[in-house]
């Protein structure tokens, strides 16, 4: 048989089934069936899992993938074909061929063999010529980082990443300063760096950082002012929660603050409500709202973890107030679950 008569034999088979579907998902799938019958295949294949829009089944397409930003997933189908885009929020799973390095460092990393992980990261990010691979390789360094309290070295990866991709999805791991903490020397040498920088976001990185700094914090609080009218609606939103750390320092935190924190907190994407939702526990732990503010800092330990420090910090705080509101055994196995997901943490070591 030939290829032509199988490619016609194949279309009219497709489209022989096609009536019980959708119509405009129909076009979508016909038009990768002739992209995958008519042109040459490629030599070596990613796959990429989508679940298009209105759409409950999911399609896994044999490519390359071109790029992958925060916006869309760049694929070639087939070698001849122009690239085809679809929206990021459609991705549902990349599979591609990684170095070795980069396996051995994401495994170190689980393991929570930080130093060995960043030694095995940093080869593979020599290694890597593909853009949107460099990315996710930074993106594993920067939480590597952070795991080891190193703010400048996060800082800087973070940034390499926003010039890489300024859609990035990985806006949430911006390392910024939540709750009291030493910053170090190298980290304070940076943040005057970044405070020089046009990019608002380097500029949010240095005022966080400097904010508590008793030469340099009121400067940072005026900086924080600037930023929270950035274009930047990511920057804005952030620029906005990190104020409200002077708040918290001066007492100044009365329920209807509380309130309208909560309201802008829901407003924020998942990805950024982290530090904002340790900050509103904080303000009802003053208060003492212990069973408000069990919630929001249960929120930031249990759903996001790109800062390891601040969640088991903000899952130990949590457990008191558990206690304080008479639940013992729901603090002990909270601890526990801290004490397992954390052990290599100050925090962590706390709820053992």
């Amino acid at each position: 048989m030939t290829n032509e008569k199988r490619a016609t034999e194949n279309a009219e088979w497709y489209h022989s089934t096609a009536s019980q579907r959708n119509s405009s998902f129909v076009i979508r799938q016909s038009s990768l069936v002739i992209l995958w019958l008519f042109a040459t295949p490629l030599a070596a294949q990613d796959h990429v899992v989508l679940q298009t829009e209105g759409s409950t089944s999911r399609v896994t397409m044999p490519c390359q993938i071109v790029d992958y930003t925060g916006e869309r997933i760049t694929v070639l189908f087939k070698s001849g074909v122009p690239p085809k885009s679809y929206p990021a929020e459609q991705v549902i799973e990349v599979r591609t061929a990684w170095l070795e390095s980069h396996e051995q460092g994401r495994k170190l990393l689980a393991d929570r063999k930080v130093d060995e992980a960043l030694r095995a990261l940093q080869e593979a990010l020599l290694s890597e010529k593909r853009a949107w691979v460099h990315r996710e390789i930074l993106t594993l360094l920067i939480r590597a980082s952070l795991r080891n309290g190193d703010r400048a070295s996060a800082g800087t990866r973070f940034l390499q990443l926003l010039e890489s991709d300024p859609t990035t999805r990985q806006f949430g791991l911006i390392p910024l300063v939540w709750a009291a903490e030493s910053v170090s020397g190298a980290a304070r040498s940076q943040a005057h760096e970044w405070l020089k920088r046009e990019l608002d976001a380097a500029r949010l990185l240095g005022a966080s950082l400097l904010l508590d700094d008793a030469t340099n914090g009121d400067s940072a609080a005026q900086e924080l002012q600037v930023l929270q009218r950035s274009t930047d609606d990511r920057v804005r939103s952030l620029a906005q929660a990190q104020s409200w750390r002077l708040k918290l320092r001066a007492l100044e935190v009365g329920d209807l603050e509380l309130n309208r924190w909560e309201t802008r907190i829901h407003d924020m994407p998942a990805s950024l409500r982290g530090g904002p939702s340790y900050l509103l526990g904080r303000g009802r732990t003053m208060r003492r709202e212990h069973d408000r503010a069990a919630t929001a800092l249960l929120w930031t330990s249990l759903m996001d973890d790109g800062d390891a420090r601040l969640a088991a910090r903000a899952g130990v705080e949590a457990a008191q107030s558990l206690k304080r509101l008479g639940q013992p055994d729901d603090a002990r196995r909270l601890l526990q679950e801290i004490a397992r997901r954390f052990p290599d943490t100050e925090f962590g070591e706390a709820a053992k």
